[in-house]
């Protein structure tokens, strides 16, 4: 299966809106239950979510809950970098025109939009 980067961005999103400090986000049934989630198949939800656990952008806060996760410290920054709709569609210019999709090339692209913004925003760039 291919790694589909708006799907990881979608559960991130899905996972911080629905998780809080005592209770984690369950996804077993994420594509009936979640809005942003229902446009993939579950085969490419659980997918998904194995790879993130697995790049260290989610945890499950109790492993005896195998469907409960929750945002890593790397997956609140990630995803603080892409929030905005237009950074996110900067970024996936970026990873396309450059032939390179991948999710440390993709958080790289991100950082660098990012500091451009902050840069731009305290006037050190034209």
């Amino acid at each position: 299966m291919h790694i589909n980067n708006d799907c990881i961005r979608d559960i991130l999103f899905t996972i911080e809106d629905n998780s809080t400090y005592s209770t984690a986000c369950c996804m077993r049934q994420a594509t009936e239950t979640y809005p942003k989630l229902k446009i993939y198949d579950s085969e490419a939800i659980n997918y998904h979510l194995r790879y993130l656990e697995m790049k260290g952008f989610i945890f499950k806060p109790q492993p005896k809950f195998l469907s409960d996760y929750d945002l890593s410290p790397a997956g609140h920054e990630f995803l603080s970098n892409i929030r905005d709709n237009n950074n996110w569609a900067k970024i996936k210019d970026v990873s396309s025109t450059i032939g390179f999709a991948s999710l440390k090339v993709v958080t790289a692209i991100a950082e660098g939009v990012a500091t451009a913004a902050i840069n731009q925003q305290l006037g050190f760039s034209k």
